[in-house]
C-alpha cells in the first residue's frame, strides 16, 4: 500500500479577471498573474517546501520544464503532472495532507499579495496508489472543485473606511497613484500592472522573430487602427475541440490502479502537446504577418500601416491569453480573419497528430469593433462567435470526419452593444427572412495542402469572393457599386437580378457547387455573398504576400 495525495489548483473567474478592463496593459498583466500563480510560483512553493520533485521553471522563456521523475521513485517528494494555463495537479509522495496544505497557504497568500482579485480553489484527496485508478479520483476531485465553486459564499469584503478614494479603473478604495498617467488605482490594478513588463518579457522569449525584425508590441489599444481611415481592433478567440471529451478518453484509457503511471505520463504529454501546437500556431501567425511586411511604404499586406513611437515600429498584434488550447490575441481591426485563419490552420494541421493519435481540430471567434468599444464586451463578443462556431461544426463537418474546424465573426461597425443573436436577427435577416450569413465557415487546410472539401461554407471561397471584390477591374474601389449589391442581396433573389441588369453585368464571382449563386446571389434559401460585400473594407489577404515571399 502506498498512500498518494492529489492536489488540484483551479484558477477561477480567469475572464472576467484578465478582460474586465478596457486597458491593455491590465489585461496583459492580469494574464501573466495567471500564468505564474499555477505554473512558477508552484515550482517555488515546491522548492519552499523543500519537497524534491520534476519541475523547474525556465526563467528565459518563462515556462515550466519538466522531468521524467515519478511519484513512486524513493526520495521523490511531490510529481508535478501537469502546470499551467489556470491549472495545475501535483502528487505528493505519502499520507501528505500536512504537506498540501502548507503548499495551499504558500500559493494561495502569494495570490492574495501579488495577484490581488485572483480567485484560487484548491482540492486535495488521499488514495492508495496501488489499489485506487488516480482517473477516478481525478473526476471526483473536479467535481468537487465544481461544486465548491457553486456554493462559493457572495464577496462581502470591506471596501473602504472613513474618506477613501476610489480607483479609475475598477472603482475599489485607491491604494496608490498609477506613476506612468496618474491615475488612482486599487491594490488589484497596483498588482495587474506591476506583472505587465514580466508577461512583455515572456511573449518575446515565446514570439523572438518579432524583437529580431525592429519590431516592439502594441501595449495600448489607442495604437492600433489608423486615424482618420480604419479605428478598428480584432478580438480573436480559439478553444480547442472536444477537450474534454479527449481528457474523458485518456481516462476510460487508463481506468485501472496499474495503470496510473502511465496515465500520469499520458496526461503530461496530451497537454504538452497541446501547448506545442498552440505555440506554434501562434508562431506561424506572427510569421505571417511579418512577411507582409514592406519596409519602404511601413505597411503590413500593402494597406496596414505599423504604429510608430518614438522612432519604434510596432506590431499590431498582441496575444493576451496563450500557453494552452485557449488562446486569445488582438491585433488591428484588418488583420484578425487572416490571422485568425493561419492560427486555426497550423493548429488543426491534420497531417500531425496529438499523443492520442487523433488530429487537432478548434474554432475561432472573431469580434471586429471600434478602439474604445468596452473591451470586455468586445472579448465577450468574440466568445459567442466562437460558441457559434462550434454550433455550426455538425453541418460543416466533411463525411466520415469527427470534427471540424470553424470561424466565425462579426464587424461592430455601428457601436451598438447586444447579444450575437439580436446582432444578427437585426442586421442579418433579408426581406424575404432568410439569413444572408454565409458564416460560419469551415476553415480550409494551408495553402499548398489538398484543399479537402468543395462545400462552399468554406474560408477559401469566402477569401476568393471577398478579394474579387477588392480586386477584379469591374469591382475594385467602386464602392457605390458594391454597397449596391449589398442592398440587392437584402431584397433576395429578384433584387440581384435587377442589380445585373442596372450594372450590365452577367452574373456575380462563381461559387462551385452553387450554380444560382452567380445569377440570383442566392441558391434556394442560402445567401453566398453578403459576407463577402460586408469584408471588403475588414479583410487583408496576407497570405498573398506570405506566398511571395
Amino acid at each position: 500500500m502506498r498512500e498518494i495525495t492529489l492536489l488540484l489548483v483551479e484558477a477561477s473567474g480567469i475572464q472576467d479577471y484578465i478582460f474586465g478592463s478596457n486597458n491593455l496593459a491590465q489585461n496583459i498583466g492580469a494574464s501573466e498573474l495567471v500564468t505564474c500563480a499555477t505554473g512558477q510560483w508552484v515550482v517555488e512553493a515546491l522548492d519552499e517546501l523543500k519537497l524534491p520533485h520534476n519541475v523547474s521553471w525556465d526563467e528565459k522563456r518563462g515556462n515550466l520544464k519538466v522531468e521524467e521523475q515519478s511519484i513512486t521513485r524513493p526520495g521523490v517528494g511531490a510529481e508535478v503532472i501537469y502546470a499551467g494555463g489556470g491549472n495545475a495537479l501535483i502528487l505528493f509522495a505519502g499520507s501528505a495532507l500536512a504537506q498540501a496544505a502548507a503548499f495551499t497557504r504558500i500559493i494561495t497568500t502569494r495570490a492574495v499579495r501579488e495577484a490581488r482579485g485572483l480567485a484560487l480553489d484548491v482540492g486535495t484527496v488521499e488514495f492508495d496508489w496501488d489499489a485506487v485508478p488516480l482517473s477516478a479520483k481525478l473526476e471526483a476531485l473536479r467535481g468537487e472543485l465544481a461544486r465548491r465553486k457553486l456554493n462559493r459564499p457572495a464577496d462581502a469584503s470591506l471596501l473602504g473606511l472613513a474618506v477613501t478614494a476610489a480607483c479609475d479603473f475598477s472603482g475599489l478604495p485607491a491604494v496608490a497613484a498609477d506613476p506612468l498617467e496618474g491615475h488612482l488605482i486599487s491594490q488589484v490594478v497596483a498588482c495587474k500592472l506591476a506583472a505587465a513588463d514580466r508577461g512583455k518579457e515572456r511573449l518575446h522569449a515565446i514570439l523572438p522573430q518579432v524583437r529580431q525584425a525592429g519590431f516592439q508590441f502594441v501595449y495600448d489599444f489607442d495604437k492600433f487602427g489608423e486615424k482618420g481611415e480604419s479605428s478598428y481592433i480584432a478580438v480573436v478567440h480559439t478553444d480547442g475541440n472536444g477537450m474534454g471529451k479527449r481528457f474523458k478518453a485518456l481516462a476510460e484509457q487508463y481506468a485501472q490502479a496499474k495503470d496510473n503511471p502511465d496515465y500520469v505520463k499520458a496526461l503530461r504529454n496530451f497537454s504538452g502537446a497541446v501547448n506545442a501546437r498552440a505555440e506554434a500556431a501562434l508562431n506561424a501567425a506572427v510569421n505571417m504577418l511579418l512577411a507582409s511586411w514592406d519596409a519602404r511604404t511601413a505597411l503590413f499586406g500593402e494597406v496596414v500601416p505599423a504604429p510608430e513611437i518614438d522612432r519604434e515600429y510596432y506590431l499590431p498584434f498582441r496575444p493576451i491569453v496563450f500557453g494552452g488550447d485557449d488562446v486569445t490575441f488582438i491585433c488591428e481591426g484588418r488583420l484578425g480573419l487572416a490571422l485568425a485563419a493561419r492560427y486555426l490552420q497550423v493548429y488543426a494541421d491534420e497531417t500531425q497528430l496529438l499523443t492520442d493519435q487523433k488530429p487537432a481540430y478548434a474554432r475561432a471567434g472573431v469580434s471586429v469593433v471600434k478602439a474604445h468599444y468596452p473591451f470586455s464586451r468586445a472579448y465577450a463578443l468574440a466568445e459567442e462567435l466562437c460558441k457559434s462556431a462550434k454550433a455550426g461544426i455538425e453541418r460543416l463537418k466533411l463525411p466520415g470526419k469527427e470534427d471540424a474546424t470553424v470561424i466565425d465573426w462579426h464587424f461592430s461597425t455601428s457601436g451598438v452593444v447586444l447579444e450575437l443573436a439580436e446582432l444578427r436577427q437585426r442586421e442579418y435577416v433579408a426581406e424575404t427572412s432568410k439569413s444572408l450569413l454565409m458564416r460560419p465557415v469551415y476553415l480550409d487546410p494551408m495553402p499548398g495542402q489538398k484543399r479537402a472539401s468543395k462545400y462552399w461554407r468554406s474560408w477559401h471561397n469566402f477569401t476568393r469572393i471577398t478579394r474579387a471584390f477588392q480586386e477584379d477591374e469591374q469591382w475594385a474601389g467602386r464602392h457605390n457599386k458594391v454597397k449596391a449589391l449589398r442592398d440587392a442581396l437584402r431584397a433576395g433573389p429578384a433584387g440581384v437580378e435587377r442589380f445585373l441588369r442596372n450594372y450590365a453585368l452577367q452574373e456575380l464571382p462563381a461559387i462551385p457547387e452553387q450554380p444560382d449563386m452567380a445569377e440570383k446571389g442566392w441558391q434556394g434559401d442560402e445567401c453566398g455573398y453578403f459576407d463577402a460585400v460586408e469584408a471588403t473594407d475588414f479583410y487583408v489577404p496576407l497570405e498573398r504576400k506570405e506566398a511571395a515571399q
